[in-house]
């Protein structure tokens, strides 16, 4: 009966030497864990401040381009205009050289017409010279008689 309290004694303190070790194991483990959990914790901490500094630049970058797109808009708006002008400045420039070639057409025309008459009026003064020589002959001789 002794010796079987013995090797139960003995089974008992092995139990117990393992269930130390395992003890140990899983405090080492905890301990372990607990460090691993305090820097996971930091990271997250940071990381959520990252987060929130990425969540405020985001809103800057947000507002910036919905100011960007209304600048565009306005811009293509300008643009617009702007085209619309530049297409009635063309219609009127096309108009105004259109004008401007009658004109010179006119004036080289005009310009001949005014040669023409010069013309005339050379050869006129011409004729009435010739008369005025014919005539004042003509008195002459009536004058001779």
């Amino acid at each position: 009966r002794m010796e079987l309290q013995e090797l139960q004694l003995k089974e008992a303190k092995h139990i117990a030497e393992e269930a130390d070790r395992k003890y140990e194991e899983v405090a080492r483990k905890l301990v372990i864990l607990e460090g691993e959990l305090e820097r996971a914790e930091e990271r997250a901490e940071v990381s959520e401040m990252k987060c929130g500094d990425l969540e405020e630049e985001l809103k800057n970058v947000t507002n910036n381009l919905k100011s960007l797109e209304a600048q565009s808009e306005k811009y293509s708006e300008k643009e617009d205009k702007y085209e619309d002008e530049i297409k009635i400045l063309t219609d009127k420039l096309k108009e105004a050289e259109t004008r401007a070639e009658f004109a010179e057409r006119t004036v080289v025309k005009l310009e001949k017409s005014i040669d023409d008459l010069e013309e005339q009026v050379t050869r006129a003064k011409e004729e009435n010279m010739g008369m005025h020589q014919v005539l004042d002959q003509t008195l002459q001789e009536l004058h001779n008689l």
